[in-house]
């Protein structure tokens, strides 16, 4: 019978000692991996937390940071039932509360960003008794200009290099191809048709056959015409020899 209670209690203790483990694990904290800035201005670290139990008045969040370049890990800030942010070192008065632990928020924002403040952010949620769980971090780039003023600025001088170029090389091509349309057309105008060369031979008195074309600057008669001519005369000449074998 006591050896039957002993293992009773052993399985009770067994039971309550991993629902206990269950019961301080299960907070879940969460934070955006990366988040940028530009320097003067300010960006928001936003923290947020869910747990099994409800809140209460004992809960606490702290946020620290560590340097980019190494260093030792400090507080910014330290919350229970309100915020304490750090009254000292390089944050000081540049930490503001912005969570609702009510809605599982624990955000804070960092106001007239530095280049010094690039970093990694933890953020650690402790609500009793869940105060054990994750702890997340977050890196914060904090630049001159924003990231996507760069990515417009390299955009627009990609532009004002490419356009003018395309339009130059469009312009060009429409230019080369109006020019062998106008060489093709004046070829083609160069190209003599059969009357326009015979307008520039040269008949033989004795025979009616173009024997040369005409070297002399001297503008003579079109071949067509001469030939007509010829015509003419030789129907004289006919009727002449008519005309004479009439009267004998």
């Amino acid at each position: 019978m006591e050896r039957r209670s002993g293992v009773y209690r052993g399985a009770r203790g067994l039971l309550l000692v991993i629902m206990g483990f269950i019961s301080v694990q299960s907070i879940d904290i969460r934070m955006d991996q990366a988040v940028y800035g530009i320097v003067g201005e300010s960006a928001k670290l936003w923290c947020g937390f869910s747990s099994r139990d409800p809140t209460s008045e004992f809960i606490t969040v702290d946020w620290s940071y560590r340097p980019r370049d190494g260093g030792p890990t400090v507080t910014i800030l330290h919350f229970q039932s309100k915020p304490y942010p750090t009254s000292v070192g390089a944050f000081k008065d540049r930490v503001t509360w912005e969570g609702n632990v009510g809605h599982g928020d624990a955000s804070i924002t960092l106001e007239d960003l530095k280049l010094t403040d690039n970093g990694t952010f933890s953020c650690v949620v402790r609500n009793p008794p869940d105060v054990h769980g994750n702890v997340p971090q977050m890196k914060l780039t904090v630049t001159l200009e924003s990231l996507t003023f760069k990515f417009n600025t390299a955009i627009l001088l990609s532009s004002l290099v490419f356009i003018p170029s395309a339009l130059v090389s469009i312009i060009l091509l429409i230019r080369m191809k109006k020019a062998i349309k106008r060489d093709r057309i004046r070829g083609q105008k160069l190209k003599k048709s059969p009357i326009e060369e015979s307008q520039d031979c040269v008949y033989d008195e004795n025979t009616n056959a173009p024997l040369h074309r005409s070297s002399s600057l001297e503008k003579r008669p079109g071949c067509l015409m001469r030939l007509c001519q010829r015509c003419v005369d030789e129907e004289d000449d006919d009727d002449y020899r008519g005309d004479t074998k009439g009267l004998l």
